[in-house]
């Protein structure tokens, strides 16, 4: 992912440790002296640009919910932000005087914008969303955060029901996200959809960056090693309850979703607590062992568990973490949803807690997509993400009164 300078002088690139939790580091290496020059900057960087006058490098990286541009000079490399953390910018490139990017904002997601070399004076020049919803309501995600058992900073989002009204109490859905090292807030783009959807179907909405997740630097991406269960559990939970805590959400009426490493989490979530009155698995990892045989993201049991399934000790940390031992403890409403060619996370998986829980007799559904890839809910067959969603959305309905 290396770009050299204009000048021919630079070379910019990013540097990080293989098979262990590490930051992406960013580096300059000078074509001329052989010299290394380290950036210092505590995030991973998704995309890089050089100014024409090779004097000024530009990049964006996911960071406290947004995408914000940075800069630093290759003669002083310290970072200056531009922009703010309730947007999210990507696709950067830089002309002689100008700046151009892809933002994403609550008001709009996707659309094409060109600002002056300091990101001030910006100027919209497409409108694929902007037009269709500038009569449409939408509902604004409100910032909150909590300090979780560990000392860190957790930030949540909370999302009102579209026609919020003060005097009613409305069911909360809960919204999980994967990686684990993603990070959801207002400049991420692919729930924008999701998340207006439920709010506008009466529903509050709250996200978090639990423990694990991206965009606060490598010591909070390291706080769910060797557990991916209870202390996320504890961050997710947190922000929910903050979420009641304002009064409006009803607490016998919660529901939970999400995928991939959300899918982990929300089969762990079944497992141990019984506070939701409907609960749904998307795309998920639930024995760890068998992630490592069948899934093409099997590094992340050595990189997080510290070894193998066939190490005793590994064996026993696998086997505590994995929502598939404690499947018997589950009795909430669950539907469980797979991609059938899905080759990040294996259907196999999944089969095993439907076949589990239905041996149990409890109420399960399993829901398989032909040809779904991982890439089901956020790029994935159109018409397969909307079923996905409306099969979500009825079955929480069976469960939720309004």
């Amino acid at each position: 992912n290396g770009k050299i300078s204009p000048d021919g002088k630079y070379l910019v690139y990013q540097s990080s440790k293989p098979m262990q939790i590490s930051a992406q580091l960013l580096f300059l290496y000078d074509m001329r002296s052989g010299k290394k020059i380290n950036i210092p900057f505590d995030r991973n960087i998704s995309s890089t640009a050089w100014s024409q006058d090779s004097k000024t490098l530009y990049f964006t990286a996911q960071s406290n919910g947004g995408v914000p541009i940075y800069k630093t000079s290759v003669t002083d490399p310290k970072v200056e932000m531009m922009g703010t953390y309730d947007e999210g910018l990507g696709n950067l490139d830089v002309s002689k005087n100008q700046l151009a990017y892809i933002k994403t904002e609550v008001a709009s997601p996707y659309e094409l914008y060109v600002s002056d070399l300091n990101n001030k004076n910006e100027k919209r020049l497409s409108s694929f969303n902007a037009d269709w919803l500038k009569d449409k309501k939408l509902s604004i995600p409100e910032k909150k955060y909590y300090t979780n058992s560990k000392g860190l900073k957790v930030e949540y989002w909370v999302m009102k029901p579209t026609d919020f009204d003060p005097n009613k109490k409305y069911p909360i859905m809960l919204q999980i996200h994967g990686g684990p090292t993603a990070m959801w807030g207002p400049g991420e783009a692919t729930m924008w959809h999701e998340f207006q959807y439920f709010c506008g179907k009466g529903y509050g909405v709250v996200y978090s960056n639990p423990r694990g997740s991206g965009g606060y630097g490598i010591d909070f991406v390291k706080a769910n090693y060797k557990d991916w269960g209870d202390g996320p559990q504890e961050d997710v939970l947190a922000a929910l309850d903050g979420t009641l805590a304002e009064g409006w959400g009803d607490s016998k009426q919660t529901v939970a979703t999400g995928g991939s490493y959300a899918g982990y989490l929300t089969g762990w979530l079944a497992g141990h607590t019984k506070r939701f009155a409907a609960i749904s698995s998307q795309r998920g990892v639930y024995d760890l062992a068998t992630f490592f045989g069948e899934a093409n993201a099997w590094q992340l049991v050595p990189i997080y568990f510290g070894g193998y399934p066939w190490e005793a000790e590994t064996k026993a940390i696998l086997t505590k973490e994995s929502p598939f031992t404690y499947v018997n403890n589950i009795t909430t409403p669950y539907p469980i949803i797979h991609g059938e060619t899905d080759l990040r996370t294996g259907i196999v998986q999944g089969e095993m807690m439907y076949k589990a829980l239905k041996v149990l007799n409890r109420p399960v559904e399993y829901i398989q997509h032909p040809g779904g890839t991982h890439e089901l809910v956020r790029s994935g067959n159109v018409r397969q993400r909307i079923d996905q969603m409306l099969r979500i959305y009825e079955f929480f309905e069976r469960y939720i009164t309004h």
